[in-house]
């Protein structure tokens, strides 16, 4: 996920190159934020700006992830945006440094005139994880007294439960019951 951009550097403007991304490197992701199911793939762009690297294109991601009603472990792949601009710190000509742009957030393009794809990619996969990862639509989830995953069938808890707050609600139905009053 690391490409030498010298070549496009030295082109003008306007210029692009595309390539397939290359995912032989690992993604470094931090504990919480998923787990790689298998290789990233997806094809960029890399577009020369006036002020450096353009890189704009699709990344699929296989994740496996938890389902939030079940806790049932799934796979599924990711499909999201990458568009992020890189910035050179050296001038490909003249080997001058380049003052880049004054956001620290910015993502430079090394010394050796190389873009590393590997943090853009793994911010843009972060973005795109689901709030609520579900393994299926319908899922009915957990039971909330016994735990038993209701997807492989009811269990056998009282289906109904009486709210204590209508407790006196109640009360006074059974006492107008009793006496005939409707």
């Amino acid at each position: 996920m690391i490409y030498n951009v010298a070549q496009l550097l030295k082109d003008a403007p306007g210029s692009t190159t595309d390539v397939e991304l290359d995912s032989s490197d690992s993604l470094d992701l931090r504990e919480g934020e998923a787990e790689l199911a298998g290789p990233l793939t997806g094809n960029l762009r890399l577009h020369r700006t006036n002020q450096g690297i353009y890189v704009d294109g699709v990344v699929h991601a296989p994740v496996r992830l938890e389902c939030t009603r079940c806790l049932r472990a799934f796979t599924t792949t990711l499909t999201f945006p990458l568009r992020e601009e890189f910035y050179p710190v050296i001038n490909v000509m003249s080997g001058a440094p380049v003052e880049g742009p004054h956001d620290e957030d910015a993502f430079a393009i090394d010394r050796h005139h190389q873009v590393d794809l590997r943090e853009p990619i793994r911010q843009a996969l972060v973005l795109a994880l689901p709030m609520k990862p579900l393994h299926s639509e319908d899922c009915a989830g957990l039971c909330p007294h016994c735990g038993k995953d209701l997807n492989e069938g009811p269990c056998d808890c009282p289906t109904e439960e009486e709210d204590p707050r209508l407790s006196a609600m109640r009360a006074l139905f059974a006492e107008a019951g009793e006496n005939g009053q409707n």
